[in-house]
Parts: structure tokens; C-alpha cells; sequence
């Protein structure tokens, strides 16, 4: 016994382990009761201030108001209508309120988003989805890689994909805008690390241009980077990225960023994803102390 009780420590001693000094000063974790439902992902904020995330498995989208050393309030809303085989993965809120959620799924060649509606309670599915192929992309899409990534900007809908393009300057994200009148055009999000893919992504505008966070992660590797947008009607464009935080030496591997968003007054915010294989921790957010502008 006391052999299996040592093996014991020896693995819980090898599990990656927050730098928790570092991670202290750049940001509060902050703790959701999400009634026994794990896995989220994807964070947007509403006009009223409050953020918005979606269970990948569990059908359901969670409004979480921030009520300083009160903690959060956290409300669960079923999901209606996303095919049974589909992961929700990102999550936007539309002009007037609606929600659009992005998804995963286990067939290769496409991506899918889903507009949702409000109703008794509950979010339904809006309309037929929008799908893109490799052709907006730039790159083959493969199974359980899809709509990883969402964010809108006014009218425009941007949509990161779980996959990575190379090219002579090196890697890249594949990230499509659908303008208001339905035309998609794929951009190429130039990541800066040799595994990193886009697990998150909020834009919002600053004047006449456009701007995006995003979360870069693979791993060992995170990072938040920001990068401008085009401007509508822009052509195909490259999109360097620098760097916000190197969150790779304080996470160290013992966190999964899987959804960001900048808060009103300019501070991101990330979700935990606690279910990689088994659950490792509570549903979480990570709510940064500092600005990024």
C-alpha cells in the first residue's frame, strides 16, 4: 500500500502546476458554479456588461454577471436545435442581442456557425447555419477542427478556425469575415509560436479600425495577441500579430484558454476549459487586473 500510495503522489507531484506568484499579479481566478456541467468555451460580453459562454457537450449557454467580492451570478440557458454530433466551441453576441455560436464537428471540410434566437428561457437555433469550406478558409478543414474562434464587430462576423496554414513567411490562422451582405473573405492570422492554433478571439472597434484579441495556445504555449482587421471590402490580407502576455511560463501547461473578451473598461478575460479527457479543475475565469487597448 504504501508503494501505490507514493506511485499516487509521484503522478499528482508530474501534473503541470500554475506559477501561482506570477499568475497572482497579472489575474483574479474567479470560480463558476455551473451545476455539475463542464467543458466551456468561447466568451463574449453582452451591451449590458454581461459575459456569455457555452458548454462544448452540454447543450447549454451561461450568463455570468461579475459582482466583484460578491462572485459571480451565474444563469444556465438550454440550447436548442445544434446537431447532437456538434461541439460548441466559440460564441459572439449580435447586433440586437442574438447570439451566434460556433461549432465543432466530425465530419472534415467544413466549419459551421449557428445564429440563435431567445425564447421562454432558452436559446433555439435561428435559420439554416453559415458553413465555410476550405475555398474561404485557404486551407482544408478538418474533422474536430472547426469554428474555434468568434467574435463580431459591428455588422461583421469574424470566424477563426482550429487549423494551420503554412506558407513561405511561415504559419497561419485561418480567419474568415462575413460582411453584412453575406460576402466571406478569408484572411491568414500569422501565429507566432511553431505549434500555437487561435482557441479564443474578441474584436470590438477603436475609432475607424478595428480590433481583435486573441488567444494563441497549444499546450505548454499560450499566449494573447491583438492585431488590426481589415476594413470592409478589403481583400485577402496577412494579419501580424504582436504579442499582449506570454501567459506560457506562469499557465505552464495546467490551463486550457479555450474563449476571451475584453471587458468595457478594457480588461480581457478568459475562460478555463476543465475537461480535457478528465475533469481537472473547477469551471473557471481568468479576469486580468490590466488594460489592453
Amino acid at each position: 500500500m504504501a508503494g501505490l500510495a507514493g506511485l499516487a503522489g509521484l503522478v499528482a507531484c508530474s501534473r503541470p502546476a500554475v506559477d501561482g506568484e506570477r499568475a497572482a499579479a497579472l489575474f483574479e481566478r474567479v470560480t463558476l458554479a455551473t451545476g455539475g456541467v463542464h467543458g466551456l468555451s468561447g466568451l463574449a460580453v453582452d451591451g449590458d456588461g454581461a459575459l456569455w459562454t457555452v458548454a462544448e457537450r452540454g447543450a447549454v449557454a451561461f450568463r455570468i454577471v461579475l459582482e466583484g467580492g460578491r462572485g459571480p451570478v451565474v444563469v444556465a440557458y438550454p440550447v436548442d436545435g445544434v446537431p447532437a454530433d456538434e461541439d460548441l466551441e466559440a460564441v459572439a453576441v449580435l447586433p440586437g442581442g442574438a447570439l451566434a455560436v460556433g461549432t465543432e464537428g466530425r465530419t472534415a471540410g467544413v466549419a459551421r456557425v449557428f445564429r440563435l434566437r431567445a425564447r421562454d428561457g432558452r436559446w433555439q437555433v435561428d435559420g439554416p447555419p453559415l458553413e465555410l469550406g476550405g475555398d474561404e478558409a485557404g486551407v482544408a478543414i478538418g474533422a474536430n477542427h472547426g469554428a474555434e474562434a468568434l467574435c463580431a464587430v459591428g455588422d461583421r462576423l469574424v470566424v477563426g478556425l482550429e487549423t494551420a496554414g503554412r506558407d513561405a513567411r511561415g504559419r497561419w490562422a485561418p480567419l474568415v469575415i462575413v460582411e453584412p451582405d453575406g460576402r466571406r473573405t478569408g484572411h491568414r492570422a500569422r501565429l507566432r509560436t511553431a505549434t500555437g492554433k487561435l482557441s479564443g478571439l474578441d474584436c470590438w472597434a477603436d475609432g475607424a479600425r478595428a480590433r481583435a484579441l486573441a488567444i494563441e495556445r497549444h499546450f505548454e504555449v499560450t499566449q494573447l495577441v491583438a492585431f488590426d482587421l481589415p476594413p470592409p471590402g478589403a481583400g485577402p490580407a496577412d494579419l501580424d500579430a504582436e504579442l499582449v502576455l506570454d501567459l506560457g511560463p506562469v499557465l505552464r501547461g495546467a490551463l486550457n484558454l479555450e474563449g476571451i473578451v475584453r471587458l468595457p473598461d478594457g480588461r480581457p478575460v478568459a475562460v478555463v476549459d476543465n475537461q480535457y479527457g478528465r475533469i481537472t479543475g473547477p469551471s473557471e475565469l481568468l479576469v486580468f487586473r490590466s488594460p489592453v487597448r
